[in-house]
């Protein structure tokens, strides 16, 4: 019996995980090196209480053509899910920064909504 009991409490070696692959794009003067490293950080901590359900996540920052004058960046993010299926959102703002903190809210909220 303290045999079986003692393999039970024994810790067992951790299975290897795929890392969160999270892509961010963005070629226009929208998003410059800096607007997507806070993009990049933001869909992580977001995305990291929920890591056993997520393969990886694209985000996509751009000026907004419909607006004639072009003074919105739109943030689009686009999260793939275990073992399938995919979650998506776009937020507008007047800066790349204003975009992501709303893309990465209903993200956060989408994700919550999907885990209950």
């Amino acid at each position: 019996m303290l045999k079986n009991i003692a393999a039970v409490l024994r810790p067992r070696p951790l299975e290897p995980m795929e890392p969160m692959r999270i892509e961010v794009i963005g070629d226009d003067e929208s998003s410059n090196l800096q607007a997507r490293a806070y993009a990049e950080y933001r869909v992580f901590a977001a995305l990291a209480q929920h890591t056993q359900r997520v393969r990886g996540a694209r985000v996509v920052l751009r000026r907004d053509a419909r607006n004639e004058r072009c003074d919105n960046v739109v943030c689009a993010v686009t999260v793939a899910l275990e073992p399938s299926g995919c979650v998506r959102t776009r937020a507008c703002g007047g800066h790349a920064y204003a975009a992501i903190n709303r893309a990465v809210e209903r993200i956060g909220d989408l994700m919550r909504r999907r885990a209950a």
